[in-house]
């Protein structure tokens, strides 16, 4: 661990091992200090720490891992892993720590709220002036040397980022490690279950996630964990629905809705229902209950403050355009669009709104425009494997250049989409719910 911290703060420092320990050791004697091999003497480590301009205590103890600071370790993953971390506690950790086990434990949990927050800047940040060294040297091992503490925030972190990437069976790997690091009923592992059965599902391993589902909802009612409840039936309406069972993956959610009044904070989880219902109704047609939840999740938006209200105008406009789209309604479609266009947009809703332009344009006739939007969101689309936004891609993109005598492009369209739908199960109207 020292060897890492020495050479991440070379980088900062724009300093060579070499300028480093000039007039001081040897570099075949310092690397070895590093390797392990010797102790790094007192009156080195105050010198190394000078030219580093970092306290002496920041070399010495970074590899301390006692009793104590691997408490102050799982302590902070804990609370950080939980259902309600506030933004307060978050800035209030300390980014830099003597003992790497906390520093590291914190950073790795400070990145996955700053993903969930949709934080960009904060998280490339971090990134770039720190975890990306640690990761180049952590984060593709079995991580069986590391304490405990850091190897569940590392392996929570990964799973979080191949969930981000549609990477499910990097998530399902990552998971079920991370279900042994924990103990069964705690909220680490509630959450692991879910994130099992998300994957599960979506690997199209319908047998396992049932099981998972039986197997946690007995673990809650055991333990009478029914704070759980919302998230778990949420998992479980996404089963349903990849099942066919619409109508019972409708039935959790009203349950998941139900069971609500056991959260403290259920903001979030309402959020995620209503997601959930909308998309459900608006790919199996129905329109008219799907626009009443879209005027629903407005009308609750209403009476949130404005920042709140910004926030979300982007996410119940895509979904008015949604609607739209599978109606093939191009006049409800464009004023969507045109709303879109004006708002404070993700890098998914982006992809989304090229995604609507590409269909209106190819509504109009207007190739050019079809093809470069379409062309634009493409590669993001087949990133994230978002099978129903393909097919419509795919399809379109070979009959243009089947009209256009473009045979070869045509040829390797249709090629794309016979691939997506052999693989999709035989149809592309599943999507992540």
């Amino acid at each position: 661990m020292l060897k890492e911290r020495v050479e991440l703060l070379c980088k900062k420092k724009q300093i060579s091992r070499k300028d480093l320990v000039e007039g001081l050791v040897t570099q075949a004697h310092f690397a070895n200090i590093l390797a392990g091999r010797y102790p790094l003497a007192d009156d080195l480590a105050e010198h190394i720490a000078s030219r580093l301009g970092v306290p002496v205590n920041y070399l010495n103890d970074v590899a301390i891992a006692d009793e104590q600071t691997l408490q102050r370790a799982e302590h902070i993953f804990q609370t950080m892993s939980g259902q309600s971390v506030s933004e307060s506690y978050v800035d209030a950790l300390e980014d830099r720590d003597d003992a790497l086990v906390i520093e590291l434990t914190t950073s790795f949990m400070k990145a996955i709220y700053y993903q969930q927050m949709n934080d960009k800047t904060a998280y490339d940040y971090l990134h770039q002036t720190y975890l990306n060294h640690y990761l180049e040297k952590y984060g593709k091992t079995d991580q069986a040397d590391l304490p405990l503490p850091l190897k569940k925030a590392l392996l929570l972190y990964k799973i979080q980022y191949f969930r981000s990437q549609s990477r499910y069976d990097d998530v399902l790997n990552d998971v079920n490690r991370l279900s042994e690091l924990v103990e069964a009923g705690t909220e680490m592992w509630l959450t692991a279950q879910n994130i099992r059965m998300e994957a599960c599902v979506l690997l199209k391993q319908f047998e396992q996630a049932k099981q998972v589902f039986e197997q946690t909802m007995r673990q809650i009612v055991d333990d009478r964990l029914f704070h759980r409840l919302s998230g778990l039936y949420v998992a479980y309406s996404g089963y349903c629905f990849a099942m066919g069972l619409v109508q019972e993956a409708l039935r959790a959610l009203s349950m998941a809705e139900a069971n609500l009044v056991y959260l403290q904070q259920p903001g979030d989880m309402v959020t995620t229902i209503m997601n959930n219902r909308i998309v459900m109704l608006t790919m199996t047609g129905e329109q008219d209950k799907a626009l009443n939840e879209i005027v629903r999740f407005e009308a609750m938006i209403a009476n949130e403050p404005k920042e709140t209200q910004q926030m979300f105008e982007p996410v119940t406009t895509i979904y008015r355009c949604e609607a739209a789209f599978s109606q093939r309604n191009w006049e409800l479609l464009s004023e969507g669009v045109e709303r879109l266009r004006t708002l404070d947009t993700s890098t998914d809703q982006e992809m989304a709104l090229a995604f609507y332009e590409s269909q209106l344009a190819l509504n109009q006739g207007d190739i050019e425009t079809f093809q470069s939007r379409a062309l634009e969101c493409l590669p993001y689309f087949e990133s994230t494997w978002h099978a129903m936004r393909l097919e419509h891609l795919y399809e379109t993109l070979a009959v243009v250049s089947e009209e256009s005598r473009r045979y070869k492009e045509s040829s390797f369209y249709y090629r794309k989409l016979v691939y997506l739908l052999k693989n999709n199960g035989g149809g592309g109207s599943s999507r992540q719910v």
